[in-house]
C-alpha cells in the first residue's frame, strides 16, 4: 500500500511558468517540448533513497517529472551526507526516514510533483505487489545491494516494466537499461557475485554516483522522448577518468533461464532469514514488529528512539531498531557470534 501522507499535491497556485521553468532542456531539439510532455505525464519509481535514489529523485523533481514513488527502508545517518542528495546534519540527528526527509525536500524544489513515499524495505514477497499497486511507467535502480538487482530484473520482465540497473561502489560504476528489446540483465551477469562489493566496505566516491545518475537519467529522457534506451552497457571511472561503453543489444541469451524460458528463481521466495550478514561486521536481526514497543526488554540501553526507530547499545553493540522489526547489529565477529547475539535477544523478549 502507498503511504501517501507526504504527498506533494500539485500546486495550481504556482506562478512559476512552465515553459520558462524547463526552457533550457527543451530547448535541446533532441528532447524538446514533446519529451517534456511526456516527462510530466510519466510515473517513475526510485528503488532506494540513498546515494544513487536520492540524485536520481533530486534530478526528476527539477526536471518536471509527473508523479515519483520513492521505495526506501533506511534512516538518515551522519555518513551519508558526503554523497546523498539533499539530507541534512538535523535529518541524521534526527533519524529521519529517508523517504519522508526526501519527500518534503523535494516538495519545496517542485510543488507540482506528486510524490509517494514509501517506508518499506524490499522483499521478493512484496516486491511485485508494490509495484503493481504504484503502477509506474518506468522503474529506476537505485540500490547498493547487488542481488536486489536480479529480482529487479524479474519483476520488471514479469510485468513488462522498463528499468534501469545502476550501480556504484568505489571509484567505479556501471548502467544499463533494459526493456525488452535486448538482453535482461541475467543475460549478461548469470550469476549473482559471491562477495559484491558495497559501499560500506569498499567506500564511494562522489563522482561516481554524479556520472551514474547522469547516464541514467539520460537513458529515461531518450526513453521518454521516443528514442528508446540506449542498448549500451556503460562503465565509469571517474576518478581515473576512464569510461567505456558497449553495444551488448546482440547479446541475448536464448537460453537465459528468465528472458528464455520464463522462469523466476527469486520472485516470490520466502521472507528473508531471521540472521543475515549485510556489510562487514554488521549483520541483520529480524524480529517481530510488536518487538518495537517493547525495546526496553532488550539488554543494554536505549540511546535514542523517535516513531520510526530505536537506537541501542547492546553489550556494546550499536544496534538500530526498526518499527518493522528489522535490527541492525554492527560489530559482530563471524555468523556464531551473530547466532549467540541473536538468541540471548529473543530469550531477553519471553
Amino acid at each position: 500500500m502507498i503511504d501517501n501522507a507526504h504527498h506533494s499535491e500539485k500546486n495550481s497556485n504556482n506562478n512559476i511558468r512552465s515553459d520558462e521553468r524547463f526552457s533550457r532542456q527543451t530547448r535541446y531539439t533532441p528532447f524538446g517540448n514533446d519529451g517534456q510532455k511526456a516527462l510530466e505525464n510519466a510515473h517513475i519509481m526510485v528503488m532506494g533513497a540513498g546515494a544513487l535514489g536520492s540524485h536520481l529523485a533530486e534530478q526528476l523533481v527539477r526536471m518536471g517529472i509527473g508523479k515519483l514513488t520513492i521505495v526506501d527502508m533506511d534512516i538518515v545517518e551522519i555518513s551519508n551526507l558526503h554523497r546523498q542528495a539533499l539530507y541534512d546534519e538535523n535529518d541524521a540527528i534526527e533519524m529521519q526516514p529517508k523517504v519522508y526527509a526526501l519527500a518534503e525536500k523535494l516538495s519545496q524544489i517542485n510543488s507540482n510533483v506528486e510524490i509517494y513515499p514509501i517506508y518499506q524495505e524490499i522483499t521478493p514477497t512484496n516486491i511485485e505487489h508494490m509495484i503493481k499497486d504504484a503502477s509506474p511507467d518506468i522503474l529506476l535502480d537505485g540500490m547498493d545491494h547487488f542481488a536486489i538487482r536480479f529480482l529487479f530484473n524479474e519483476v520488471c520482465h514479469k510485468l513488462h516494466l522498463p528499468w534501469v540497473y545502476g550501480a556504484a561502489v568505489g571509484g567505479k560504476g556501471s548502467i544499463y537499461a533494459i526493456d525488452f528489446t535486448g538482453p535482461c540483465l541475467r543475460c549478461l551477469m548469470q550469476e549473482t557475485p559471491e562477495t559484491a562489493e558495497s559501499c560500506a566496505i569498499n567506500g564511494v566516491i562522489p563522482p561516481v554516483i554524479m556520472q551514474v545518475v547522469s547516464y541514467q537519467i539520460a537513458e529515461v529522457m531518450r526513453y521518454l522522448s521516443g528514442k528508446r534506451f540506449s542498448g549500451k552497457l556503460i562503465t565509469v571511472e571517474p576518478f581515473n577518468i576512464k569510461q567505456q561503453s558497449i553495444d551488448v543489444s546482440h547479446l541475448r541469451n536464448p537460453d537465459c533461464p528468465l528472458c528464455g524460458n520464463g522462469e523466476y528463481e527469486r520472485l516470490g521466495i520466502a521472507q528473508p532469514k531471521w540472521i543475515e550478514g549485510s556489510c562487514g561486521d554488521t549483520y541483520v536481526f529480524r524480529f517481530k514488529p510488536q518487538h518495537f514497543e517493547n525495546a526496553v526488554l532488550f539488554p543494554g540501553n536505549i540511546l535514542k528512539s523517535n516513531a520510526f526507530v530505536k537506537l541501542l547499545n547492546i553489550e556494546g553493540h550499536s544496534a538500530t531498531l526498526f518499527k518493522d522489526g528489522r535490527m541492525n547489529v554492527h560489530g559482530i565477529e563471524n555468523d556464531n557470534h551473530a547466532e549467540k547475539l541473536y538468541q540471548q535477544l529473543l530469550k531477553s523478549m519471553k
